[in-house]
């Protein structure tokens, strides 16, 4: 299975999140698909040993139940024309996965597998992270 991350999911979260804050949600927003994004700094950053390891152990992740898709990938620098303060590419690893609803995503966050592979695993390779979900 090959894993890599959307830029396009990724802009769309980060503008979504950027302009709604944390906004109550809208009566109609729990129908349909749920996005899980999550961005990654690690201890040892920019280290290909230590995101070959947080890579390999986030896979578990994405055999869960209720993931539709679950993309994986390393910070990529994008020419442009010129730079812009809303590109952030300091990170290490970025994940974004798709759920059949608000409740999978919610039921996977519960997963016993989840919480094993999060702390057991990846926590200890981790600095930092950002969280960011968001439903169609």
């Amino acid at each position: 299975m090959k894993l890599f991350i959307k830029p396009v999911l990724f802009l769309t979260a980060a503008l979504s999140l950027a302009s709604a804050g944390h906004a109550e949600e809208p009566a109609n927003a729990s129908g349909g698909k749920a996005y899980h994004v999550t961005i990654i700094w690690l201890k040892q950053h920019g280290d290909t040993e230590a995101r070959r390891k947080y890579i390999e152990g986030s896979k578990r992740l994405s055999k869960l139940p209720g993931i539709l898709s679950y993309n994986i990938g390393t910070v990529t620098v994008i020419n442009r024309e010129k730079p812009h303060q809303a590109v952030d590419d300091s990170y290490d690893v970025a994940i974004s996965s798709t759920f059949e609803s608000k409740q999978a995503l919610e039921n996977y966050l519960k997963n016993p597998e989840h919480h094993k592979v999060v702390h057991e695993v990846l926590k200890p390779l981790v600095e930092k992270y950002k969280v960011y979900d968001f439903v169609e």
